[in-house]
């Protein structure tokens, strides 16, 4: 081909021009491998998805415990409604400020099953500006959806009996948070899938799904949380939630998979009841103690022996 300018070309550009022609043979040449062009490179696809359907045939006896929060089991600024499905927290008087929690009281020590949350209310709570100090923190819409042990704090991610996903994008896991989530947003249906079944190739895992979809990989368990009971554990502030362990899921996965409600009694462990004995009346103790005088030792001694107090 032959190169006409309709106009005249200096000699800088001439020159410019054929820098940028021998740059870009020489590109090529570097994008050649054994006389072929190397391929770009492909899209990073999502690994593919190990969690299969829901095993048909006769299933074993069915748990008769309705899932759901005892009181006994949830911070005092806990607010349940709706027969305990809708959880709330108190608002008023520096009381925005606390994290609530609740955990349910029935868990599982074998199987895969799942249970939701959604965020169904905001609440932007404020303070005169006479009465808020300068520097004090400002309340926010705070959840964290996850499981822990029976044992455990009721606070996740405080230790490593537990395993979350907050609404920031963030998993914590053996006390150690990583962005490998997505953020969760008021309406969303939030779906935790625990994986102990020991044929599954995504045992000892555990998942999170927003609307149905797939938001995280499956999370392994930690050391100190294999071969125990997990129990389905709510945290938040300055929210109201809706759960659910059952009948239906919200939302439906890629796969079809049964609800917390919908489990084997044998994959199931249920925690103590809180209500009084048979005599109605509830035990109440006041322990009384000197300073550095072994009194909170005793007191954690007293709580595992009597987890029920």
């Amino acid at each position: 081909q032959v190169f006409r300018p309709s106009r005249l070309v200096s000699t800088s550009a001439l020159r410019a021009m054929a820098a940028e022609q021998a740059m870009a043979e020489q590109e090529a040449k570097r994008r050649k491998i054994d006389g072929e062009e190397v391929k770009e490179e492909a899209k990073d696809e999502p690994p593919k998805e190990l969690e299969v359907d829901e095993p048909g045939g006769k299933k074993a006896a069915a748990l008769k415990e309705k899932v759901g929060f005892q009181l006994c089991d949830c911070t005092l600024n806990v607010v349940p409604a709706h027969g305990g499905r809708v959880l709330a927290t108190l608002t008023d008087g520096g009381l925005q400020y606390l994290m609530a929690g609740a955990r349910a009281n029935v868990g599982m020590k074998s199987g895969r099953y799942l249970f939701e949350a959604t965020i169904l209310e905001s609440m932007a709570s404020t303070e005169p500006a006479s009465g808020t100090p300068r520097g004090a923190p400002m309340p926010r819409q705070v959840i964290k959806v996850g499981v822990a042990t029976q044992g455990s704090s009721i606070f996740l991610g405080e230790t490593d009996e537990s395993i979350c996903f907050d609404a920031e994008g963030f998993t914590t896991c053996d006390k150690k948070k990583d962005s490998n989530g997505k953020r969760i947003a008021r309406g969303q249906t939030v779906g935790v899938l625990i994986n102990l079944d020991a044929k599954s190739q995504n045992k000892n895992t555990v998942s999170l799904f927003l609307d149905g979809v797939r938001a995280t990989q499956p999370v392994a368990l930690p050391e100190a949380m294999q071969g125990k009971a997990l129990f389905p554990v709510v945290n938040f502030k300055n929210v109201s939630v809706h759960t659910n362990f059952g009948c239906e899921p919200k939302c439906q996965l890629p796969f079809t998979c049964r609800t917390m409600q919908q489990m084997d009694n044998k994959d199931a462990v249920v925690a103590p009841s809180g209500l009084p004995g048979k005599d109605g009346k509830y035990e109440v103790v006041f322990p009384i103690g000197l300073p550095d005088e072994g009194t909170f030792d005793w007191l954690d001694e007293f709580l595992a022996k009597n987890p029920t107090h």
